[in-house]
């Protein structure tokens, strides 16, 4: 009687499931995305209300501010006179950064 294996595609589909898990730890361990500050823009450049949803992005990515702070893309947003307000309002600190 023989048997046959099948450990190659069964290799492979475990292969597939610790990339598709390594994935998924690092970008939790990674709060850092700018989009998902959208709800802050207006408020941060024009005033204005603050939703709910931009103290929620504000407070889980306090690590990554400074970072914003210092990008030709985001940079704006974080020194704009109204960031000072949307924090406040937030309950959050003021990000101190090194520019």
């Amino acid at each position: 009687m023989t048997t046959t294996t099948t450990t190659l595609p069964t290799g492979r589909a475990v292969a597939l499931l610790l990339l598709l898990l390594a994935t998924t730890a690092t970008e939790a361990a990674n709060p850092c995305n700018p989009a998902q500050l959208t709800p802050c823009a207006g408020p941060a450049l024009f005033g204005g209300a603050v939703p709910p949803a931009c103290c929620a992005q504000l407070r889980a990515q306090q690590g990554c501010l400074c970072g914003y702070a210092r990008s030709p893309n985001y940079g704006s947003y974080i020194r704009s006179p109204n960031a000072a307000r949307l924090f406040a309002i937030c309950n959050l600190p003021m990000p101190r950064c090194r520019y």
